[in-house]
């Protein structure tokens, strides 16, 4: 199953270039929910325990991480949705709405 697969190679694919880009600028990132036990625990639960789509972005996707978050008194990123790496600092918008680069290309 091509999910499971994502799992299972999420530490060496996704984390090991997160690290990377972090380390490149003097951080060092911890990810408490990419454990492996709170990912094999997370991987036997019902899917309607991890996510419910009728509520928005940033509440229904990962309900059950979200309420940890905020157990834990993060509120603010309880809140907030997943972005790849690369948007999270919104570096991939370059030039505005109507860009014609792309993200690998040099801008004058």
């Amino acid at each position: 199953m091509k999910t499971q697969l994502d799992v299972d190679r999420i530490s060496n694919r996704n984390l090991g270039r997160d690290d990377r880009i972090m380390s490149d600028h003097g951080k060092e990132v911890r990810f408490p929910f990419l454990s492996t036990d709170v990912v094999n625990w997370l991987c036997k639960q019902p899917i309607q325990l991890k996510m419910d789509l009728r509520f928005n972005r940033g509440i229904g996707e990962k309900i059950l991480l979200r309420h940890v978050a905020r157990k834990l008194g993060l509120i603010n990123a309880s809140r907030n949705w997943k972005r790849a790496i690369q948007f999270g600092a919104k570096t991939a918008k370059m030039t505005g709405e109507n860009r014609t680069e792309k993200g690998q290309h040099k801008l004058s």
